[in-house]
């Protein structure tokens, strides 16, 4: 009983299966297989660009970022860009400036920017001559 059930078995998977096949994979060679897209009707030119645009420009600024470099931190000349904040032009120049909440609510932070108390963590770069001192 055992041994009929094993052949019935095994002559059914040796039909469907290829782990049963002798000799090498059979290959069709009726389907051509390509790496074209083909959803709605084909997108292959629908990433190319549109001449009817112009010529391509550069990207980003047009004028390029506007520096200012009147600026001193500590007696240290630095060159920033205009509107930046305080505490990454410190960064830049390497002077430590203490920090709690980064929202102006401690005044750990407190500097002196052009001879008024301000917090750097909400102060930006102006465009002029700017002096800052660490208290």
């Amino acid at each position: 009983m055992v041994r009929t059930s094993f052949f019935f078995v095994s002559c059914a998977f040796a039909g469907t299966s290829a782990a049963f096949a002798f000799g090498p994979p059979q290959v069709s060679l009726a389907r051509k297989i390509d790496s074209k897209l083909h959803i709605f009707g084909g997108l292959g030119d629908a990433f190319k660009n549109d001449d009817s645009l112009g010529e391509r420009k550069n990207d980003g600024l047009s004028g390029g970022p506007k520096y200012n470099e009147q600026v001193t931190i500590n007696g240290k000349p630095i060159k920033v860009v205009v509107g930046q904040a305080v505490k990454v032009a410190a960064n830049s120049a390497r002077v430590k400036i203490p920090y709690n909440c980064q929202q102006g609510d401690c005044g750990t932070c407190m500097i002196k920017m052009n001879g008024r108390k301000v917090k750097a963590c909400q102060s930006k770069i102006p465009s002029g001559k700017c002096t800052i001192q660490t208290l």
